[in-house]
């Protein structure tokens, strides 16, 4: 990870299901395992693919996670804003609440918004996890004091999430890297080509 921007993907699935997930992309990442989740730590700031898709947060942050893997929750220190993804299982996108520069939660262009009330039911989807009322997740939305790095280690605590410790630094035993497929990098690289053509 670099210093310019910090991140982690849950996946509710066992690091096995999550490597292969991730062999399939085009991020190098380690994937730590939980009890819980598997967590999911960009290893460079570039991922395998060519411009404009080479910026590894932004391309982890909107990668897809299949409903067998589901529900799965990011946190990212992008540039100068904090994003919360999350997914739950079934047919639902991924959605996005994004903090800006005035530390105020707001709706991407053209992004299904996350809410805390739908962040509040992709938790309960996942198994196992601890039961976070709607006031505190609530609370948190309304957070303008912490900076977003420290918000999103906030939310890690408020939400009984693993990664706060990866996000804030202070874990760094993060273990081997996986690589991306070739063949994945490949396929990406075809599928959005004509996209910038």
């Amino acid at each position: 990870m670099t210093q310019q921007g910090r991140g982690v993907v849950l996946l509710s699935a066992s690091s096995a299901r999550a490597v292969e997930w991730v062999r399939r992309g085009v991020v190098p990442c380690h994937v730590l395992e939980h009890s819980t989740w598997s967590i999911i730590v960009p290893a460079t700031s570039a991922s395998a693919a060519a411009a404009p898709y080479d910026d590894a947060l932004t391309v982890l942050a909107a990668r897809h996670v299949p409903t067998a893997i589901a529900p799965s929750i990011g946190l990212f220190e992008i540039g100068d804003a904090a994003v919360i993804t999350a997914r739950a299982p079934g047919r639902s996108p991924i959605r996005w609440a994004l903090r800006g520069a005035d530390r105020d939660v707001v709706r991407g262009p053209q992004l299904p918004p996350l809410t805390p009330e739908s962040l509040h039911r992709t938790l309960a989807a996942g198994s196992g996890t601890r039961e976070v009322p709607i006031r505190e997740i609530r609370a948190l939305w309304t957070r303008v004091d912490l900076t977003h790095l420290e918000w999103l280690v906030e939310a890690t605590a408020v939400l009984g999430l693993p990664g706060g410790r990866v996000l804030e630094g202070s874990d760094t035993a993060l273990g081997s890297v996986i690589a991306p497929n070739p063949r994945s990098v490949q396929d990406f690289e075809s599928a959005v080509k004509d996209v910038h053509q």
